[in-house]
This record gives C-alpha cells, structure tokens and sequence, in this order.
C-alpha cells in the first residue's frame, strides 16, 4: 500500500508533467506564431499528431442529437423527448443579435481568423503554465465546435494531445467548411443550461420564443451562458443568479467593445427586466410531463418501441410525432372522468375511472384517460385502465347475439330462454333472481339477461363467439369451457373492447386502435407510415352491424333517455361490482368507460369488502364498490361526454343508413313468427330482419316457445323499438355458480 509521502511524490510528478506539457505547448505555438512552421522539428510534430485524428467528413448541424417532439392532431405540442434537449434550426433562423452577441463574447476575430487565434492560445497557455490552471480560454468557436462535435468523447481535462489535435482539426474544418456553417454548427451545439443544446432550444427554455425573435437583451443574456452554464443560472440560488446578470452585463459590454451595439443600446438593454421575464416563462411550463396526457403518451411510445423504433431514435433523432390526440376532446374526457368519479366517491366508495374516444371508421384514439389522476399513487393512477385486462360483465354479450343473427337461425324477435335456470346441471341466477319466461332476443339484450345470453352462447358454440370476437380486435384469451364468458368473466382490454365494438358503428369493418397519424425525422421526411392506420377487412355483414345497432340503440334510449338520439350501447357490471363498464357509439365516435376502486396495496378500502363473496379475492386491484351498476357509469360519465362532446357548435352526426337487405315485418308476441290478419293487433308488432339469412317464421303460432311465454310491455312499431326499461336493483345480487366444476361468480348486470 502507498503511503502518503509516495503519494505526494506521485502527485508532484504528475503537476510537473502537466506542466513541461504546457511548457513545450508554448514553445510549439511560439514556433507557429514566429513563422518557422517550415522546420523539420515542427513538420514532425504536426505529423506525429495528424495521425489518427477523426473525421470531419459529413459534419452537419442535423446530424446533432435532437429532441423530438410529440403533437397532437392540431399540432399542438405534447411532450418533448430528449437525451439533450436540441432543436436544431438554420443558422437564417437564429437572431443576428444572439449571433453578433456570442461572436463578441466569444471569438471576436471568427470572420478574420483561420479556425485557430494562434496570439490568444499563446497567451492563455503562458497563462496556465505559469498560474498552473486552465482558467483562461482561447479557443476561438472553430475550436469549440471541434471539441463539441469531434472530439466530444475525449472531454476532460486539457492535455497537450488534446489540444494539439484541437488545433489541427480546427484549422481543417476551415479547409472544408464556410464561416457560417461553422457558426450554425457551434449554435446548435453549445450548452446553455437547464437542459437547453442549442439555440432554439435555449431561447424557448428561457424566454418562451423562437431563436429568430430574440432581441437583444434576451440575445445578450444566452450568449453569455456557454462559457459556464452551472454558475451562470437565472433559477438557481442567489448567488448564481447574480452572477448571471455580471455575465451578462459583461456581454452587452463586449458587443460595445466589437461595435455591434451603441452604449445607448446597451443602457437601454440593461434597464429591461429580464430575469422577471424568464421566471414568468418558466412557471408557465413547468414539468415536461402534463399528467393531462400522460397516459396517452405512454401509450404512444410503446406503440413506437412496437414497430421497431428504439429510444435513440426516440430521445435523440429529432423526430415530429403527430399523434391522433384532440387535446380539447382529452381536456373534456378528463374533466368528465374526475366529475364522474367525485359524484359517486362518497355514496358508492369510487376513486377511479377511465374513458377512451375512437374515431370508428378508422381506428384513431381522440381521447385516452387512464385514471382519474396520474399523479395520484394511491389509485395506482398510473396504470392506464384503457390499456390493461378487466373483467367486461355484460358488455361481452353482443358477440354472442352478433354471432347468433349472423347464423341465421336467430332473429331479433326470436324467443330465446330465460325460463329454466339449470344449464348442464349447474344452476344460475339472474342479476334480479328473476325469470321472465322466452323473450325477444332483442329485449333479452335490453334489459341484460344473463339466462338467455348464458343458452344462447352454449347453442351457437362458444368457439365461434370466441372466435367471432377475436376478429373484431379483442386479443385477450377467452376461455370456451367456462359459460360465463358470454357475460363477461374474461378480461379484454378498453381499446380492444371499443375497436371490437367500432365494427358494429361502422358497417362490419374490422378498426386498429392506434395513436399515430404520421412521424416524420428531423429533416421533416414523412417515414413510413403504421399498418394500423389502414382499415382492416370486413369481419361481419353490413346488416348484422346494422342489426346489432339497432337492437343496441335501445340501451341508452332506455336506460339514459337518449332514444332521440344516434346512439348505441351496453352496460356490463362485473360480480361483487367490482368494476362498471359502458361501451357504446354513435355513428362517428366509440367512446367506451369505466368506474371502479383502486387502491395501491393488496388491501381494499373501499368501505364495501363485504359485497364480495367468497369466490371473489378481494385486494388493491379487486374491490367491491357500493351497488354501481354499469347504467350509473352511462348516466354519470358517458352520456355527459357525448352531450358535451356535441356542443359549442359540433351538431350530433345523422343516425346510420339502412343497408340494403334489411326488412321490416309485422310479427305476433307470441313467437316471432309473421303476424295476419287475425292476430290482434296488441299481439304484434314491426320488427327489424336480414333479409335472406334470417327472416320470421311463415305463420304466428307456428313454432311456439316451451310453455306460456310472460307478457311484455308492447314495444314501438317504429323501425327503431324501443326497448322495455331495464329494472335496476338496489341489493347486492347472488352470485351465480359457473357451470365448470370449480364454479366462479357470474357478472351482474
């Protein structure tokens, strides 16, 4: 081990090799400066350290690291990324008085000197050598972008081989590149501090403007930061600050000094409250992360990392993102979630909730809100609800009545079971304990009868409705042994849910959820385009989208007296109302939502623990709420979104075209069947069919359901019925046994 006189004799043999360094550095300068550059001895030194010496080939200003930026549709900036923060611009971009300012300040002599000031750097190595420091600089700007650009990697302490190559390099470049490309490259290069490379950035850092409108005072302020950005810093302590306006003040005086200002320029100059300006700037966009969006931009940036974009392109390639994102749509869907949420916190024990807006023509999210607060840790708020697996309930079940229209052997008047309770010798109970006998598949669907949906999915193969459901864009696994999927016992994502639910809104085409509407680099080229922003292929008949939106309009219409208007839906409640759900469209927006309690750790606290069955494990993720049905979700949350949404002049769209193949028929309550003359007319009613796959029966009481059917309420004979109002109860249902042999609790309402 080295004791401490070694170690001094280490540490002084080390001072007086920096210093010969020094020493000979000033006599190879000394050399150059006398003008006997022409002598063997200096051929061979500059010889010896030409070897090796990188590149300057190709060394341009969009070549820097840059920060990309990510927009919303409108153009409106979201989120910067960046390693450094850089924004490079043309140098006919950057005010002449920030160029006038760094020139004076910081080579006075870079229109006349030849890359190196071979008087200044003789004066500042006599300066180290004899003060034994580096305080004093010479480096003209040629130099500093050499050193900034080129040699970047060997930064730290000044060695002679250093700077040897420094010179070299600098000279070189003026070989090869023009004074202001050279000026373009050190002003999108330099360090101005708080995390700003280069000029644009700086002057939107600190003054909230564009390089091209910095006036002077603001011009004369950066150009002064380089030379040490750390002491120089006009939101640091005290002292930092006042040694800011010294620098400053030192620039404008060095502008006098280099005839680019007058004294009355720089007097007037000084009197401006600038550091007032730039606290004023800077509490205006404070934080780079607005919880507004960040669920969305996570979303965006893993979709990106998706499709093969890594974070050095991402954080350092300077892109243009522009998103899909209508920020005043997302301002509206957040204001509408925290409403929602803070209007049931105290009755029903919800903190969280979540909405997400689609265009359903093509796939494009308008709006995503993940939590009621992303800065909020005790919601887990950011978890993004849209983006992650929960439990649908009866949102689920138009897949199993899609598929059953689709086969022709069901219609919307079809009586489907909701009188036997016992299905493959498993018993279940309805969200009411109720039973209503053989009812219209239609109003089976209205009002969320779990009998009917739980016989039907069993009828048509939960296979098919699986299978169904996957190509309509769900991308969860859903389990075909277990009858309790077609009411929603199997996670699905919020997008998937919607995407899926999109292709009902638009005619039969399958939609992508996406974010993206185009990413160009940094020299705004456009890049290739996503395959998600391409309209997939149709994955049901036009009339079984219309059919289903039809039938479907008849929830809200019911439910949340919206039967006026373009719209569709389906509420879904899961078991021990552990989450609430309402999905629905209208002809040009799929806005899907939820409502639950969250809690951060494995415990629930939301007041309601003891809803929860026995088959229901609660925890942070999984906790019961007070009795929230999934219509609550749609009075409080999704009807009030789409009434904003339609406001301030956006008029509600038209309702959706009848395909052709579609056909109205008068039919009896009996059975579905077509309906004669001597059916009475209160034993009838219009109905809606395709046309050639599924078409009524030839004759009212042809085929009559199983025993005597219960009486319903006579609906509309428009084209659009509408649908018996659903019944909501106040108590806690009981869960129903699952017809696996290890039962699991079905979804309520």
């Amino acid at each position: 081990m080295k004791g401490p006189r070694t170690r001094r004799r280490t540490s002084r043999r080390a001072e007086g090799s920096r210093r010969w360094q020094s020493v000979l550095l000033v006599a190879v300068i000394g050399l150059l400066v006398l003008g006997v550059g022409g002598t063997v001895g200096t051929i061979g030194v500059v010889g010896y350290y030409s070897q090796g010496l990188p590149s300057i080939d190709g060394l341009t200003a969009n070549n820097l690291e840059q920060r990309t930026t990510i927009y919303d549709r409108n153009g409106t900036p979201i989120r910067d990324l960046a390693h450094e923060n850089r924004i490079v611009v043309p140098l006919g971009s950057i005010s002449m008085q920030l160029q006038n300012a760094t020139i004076s300040v910081e080579d006075r002599t870079f229109y006349s000197n030849a890359g190196v000031d071979y008087r200044r750097v003789l004066i500042a190595a006599v300066y180290d050598a004899t003060h034994r420091s580096a305080a004093l600089g010479g480096s003209t700007i040629t130099q500093q972008v050499v050193k900034n650009s080129v040699l970047a990697d060997t930064q730290g302490a000044k060695t002679f081989d250093r700077k040897m190559r420094e010179l070299l390099l600098a000279e070189e470049m003026e070989r090869r590149y023009s004074k202001s490309q050279i000026l373009e490259l050190y002003l999108s290069t330099i360090y101005y501090g708080n995390g700003a490379y280069g000029a644009e950035a700086a002057a939107r850092t600190y003054f909230g403007v564009h390089a091209a409108d910095l006036d002077l005072p603001e011009a004369s302020f950066l150009a002064g930061l380089p030379q040490s950005p750390n002491n120089y810093d006009a939101f640091g302590t005290p002292d930092q600050v006042a040694a800011a306006k010294v620098r400053w003040h030192e620039v404008l005086g060095a502008m006098v000094a280099n005839h680019a200002i007058t004294t009355t320029q720089e007097r007037l100059a000084e009197r401006t409250d600038l550091f007032a300006k730039m606290a004023a700037n800077r509490a205006l966009h404070s934080g780079r992360l607005d919880p507004l969006t960040a669920h969305f931009v996570d979303y965006t940036l893993q979709y990106l990392r998706n499709h093969g974009y890594d974070d050095k392109q991402l954080y350092e390639g300077g892109l243009q993102i522009y998103t899909t994102l209508d920020v005043p749509t997302q301002r509206l869907a957040d204001k509408s979630v925290k409403d929602a949420v803070a209007l049931y916190a105290k009755s029903k024990g919800v903190n969280t909730g979540a909405l997400l807006a689609m265009n359903p023509k093509n796939g494009e999210i308008l709006a995503m809100v993940g939590s009621a607060d992303f800065t909020n840790d005790g919601i887990r708020g950011q978890v993004n609800l849209t983006d992650i697996g929960r439990q649908p309930g009866s949102s689920f079940k138009p897949y199993t009545y899609a598929v059953a229209l689709q086969s022709g052997r069901y219609t919307a008047a079809t009586r489907v079971n909701d009188a036997q309770d016992v299905i493959g010798g498993t018993r279940f109970t309805d969200w009411d304990h109720k039973l209503e006998g053989y009812i219209p598949l239609r109003r089976a669907l209205d009002e969320s009868r779990n009998l009917p949906a739980l016989w039907t999915f069993q009828d048509v193969g939960p296979q098919k409705v699986i299978d169904f459901a996957h190509r309509l864009g769900v991308t969860s696994p859903l389990d075909p042994n277990t009858l309790t999927t077609t009411i929603g016992s199997g996670d699905i994502k919020m997008t998937d849910h919607l995407a899926a639910y999109s292709a009902f809104d638009n005619g039969g085409f399958r939609v992508y959820p996406h974010p993206i509407l185009r990413v160009l680099d940094s020299s705004g080229k456009q890049l290739p385009s996503f395959p998600e922003n391409a309209l997939g292929g149709p994955v049901m008949t036009p009339q079984v989208a219309y059919l289903m939106t039809n039938i479907l309009h008849g929830v809200p219409a019911s439910e949340l007296g919206m039967a006026s208007k373009p719209v569709a839906a389906k509420s879904g409640t899961t078991e021990a109302w552990t989450s609430a759900w309402y999905m629905g469209y209208t002809p040009d927006l799929a806005v899907g939502t939820m409502m639950a309690h969250i809690n951060s750790g494995d415990t629930c606290n939301s007041g309601y623990a003891s809803y929860a069955s026995s088959d229901v494990k609660t925890s942070g993720w999984i906790c019961p709420v007070n009795v929230l049905w999934g219509e609550h979700v749609g009075e409080s949350l999704w009807k009030p979104f789409l009434t904003a949404y339609y406001s301030n002049g956006r008029a509600w769209p038209a309702t959706w075209k009848m395909p052709d193949g579609i056909i109205s028929a008068n039919v009896c309550r009996l059975d579905g069947n077509l309906a004669d003359a001597t059916t009475p007319a209160d034993q009838r009613y219009d109905e809606l069919f395709i046309q050639g796959v599924g078409e009524p029966g030839p004759k009212c009481g042809a085929n009559p359901p199983p025993g005597t059917p219960t009486p319903s309420p006579s609906p509309s004979p428009s084209p659009l019925p509408t649908p018996t109002p659903a019944v909501v109860p106040t108590a806690k249902p009981t869960p129903s046994p699952s017809p696996s042999p290890a039962p699991t609790p079905t979804p309520t309402k």
